[in-house]
């Protein structure tokens, strides 16, 4: 007995014929089903599993050429092997048949080692496009199914983010993020701390995707638990945390913390620490601008790392702005990273005086789109803007 018996469909008007092809079949080891004409055929194939035809050419009501264009038509039925099987043995019969599907051609008067030959290379044909098909499905269910998973966590991650800026009246702040993937790296909050500080947060989770996503859901959660802590001691706290995980090298999480407190003759103080994270820049209606450098590494990668924290004042009219490494490393045609120079200069060149927190930071977005010109998203974008009003 045959591993593999195909079940073969065997078509022809003729019932002499039928049998004779039939037994022929069997006695290679397949089954068989009979059909006297195409109509028949074809309600066979449609409610039938069937793995190759034997077709006659010429019958009544449909004739062979037929049930191929319609075998052809139906997605179902187009990947099932026909071989044509007919009395007329001219070269254009031949032709006509090939073009319209069929795998093989055989005349009536077959030799069985040809009719075995035949069978068996157009079985293994469709056992391999079975196989192919087979693949081809399974991935694409696991590929919707990533999918899925993959915007349930976008989903998740944009809930991480604040609905809305901090409303307070002597500050005004604008933040956007734009994501490189389904699920970004980047990250951005504000907090209210004892006695009305606020906590400006941006953080950067290595890559993106789904881990970058978790890292960030982690490192919220942590930042909400340890709000009540002076800034350097939260920082050194989620870095050990997140140094236990054990994933710095291909995991870690660039954390910038600005607090802000409102000093009692206008403007702010701003105590910032944190590491792995752009220059903060300062924008001033009568100086040029300024760049803060934070020094520190990024969290989770060694208990060593040192945060210090940096303290400036901002006047009324003065405004900061935080972003991710995404804004500058922007790509153009030509492949060039828009770059710290450019955005400096741009940032030099903008007058800040009667411009909000939102003018500000529509005017780095536009810098970036203008580069760009339709170029995809290296990395994730995130900008956050506050103005001292």
């Amino acid at each position: 007995m045959l591993p593999n018996p195909g079940r073969i469909l065997v078509v022809d008007d003729y019932k002499i014929n039928r049998l004779k092809i039939s037994m022929a079949v069997k006695n290679l080891g397949h089954s068989t089903i009979l059909a006297e004409n195409g109509r028949i055929a074809l309600d066979i194939l449609q409610n039938q599993p069937v793995d190759l035809v034997l077709l006659d050419i010429l019958m009544p009501e449909i004739d062979g050429y037929q049930v191929l264009t319609e075998m052809k038509s139906r997605r179902e039925l187009r990947d099932i092997p026909v071989i044509v099987i007919s009395a007329q043995e001219e070269l254009l019969s031949i032709i006509k048949a090939i073009e319209l599907g069929a795998e093989d051609y055989l005349p009536k008067t077959f030799d069985p080692i040809l009719l075995k030959a035949r069978i068996n290379a157009c079985l293994e044909k469709k056992r391999l496009r079975d196989q192919q098909s087979a693949t081809l499905a399974q991935l694409d269910t696991e590929n919707k199914r990533k999918s899925a998973e993959l915007e349930n966590a976008r989903q998740i991650q944009r809930s991480m983010l604040p609905l809305a800026t901090p409303s307070l009246p002597y500050l005004d702040v604008a933040a956007w993020q734009e994501t490189a993937s389904e699920v970004g790296g980047d990250y951005y909050d504000f907090l209210t701390r004892v006695g009305d500080k606020q906590l400006l947060i941006l953080g950067d989770a290595t890559g993106h995707g789904v881990s970058s996503a978790l890292m960030v859901s982690m490192t919220k959660a942590l930042l909400l638990a340890h709000r009540g802590h002076h800034i350097e001691a939260l920082l050194d706290e989620l870095n050990v945390i997140l140094c236990k995980l054990g994933l710095g090298k291909q995991l870690n999480m660039a954390l910038l913390l600005l607090e802000l407190e409102e000093k009692p003759d206008g403007g702010i103080t701003v105590s910032a620490s944190g590491g792995g994270i752009p220059p903060i820049y300062i924008l001033r209606p009568t100086a040029p601008v300024k760049e803060v450098l934070i020094s520190g590494l990024p969290l989770g990668i060694t208990h060593e790392a040192d945060y210090q924290v940096t303290s400036f004042d901002l006047a009324p009219g003065e405004a900061i702005v935080l972003m991710s490494d995404g804004v500058v490393e922007q790509f153009n045609a030509a492949g060039q990273f828009l770059g710290f120079n450019r955005l400096y200069q741009a940032l030099q060149q903008f007058e800040v005086s009667e411009a909000n927190a939102n003018a500000i930071l529509e005017h780095i977005k536009q810098l970036g789109k203008d580069w760009a010109a339709g170029h995809p998203l290296h990395d994730d974008v995130t900008l956050v803007v506050a103005k001292v009003v």
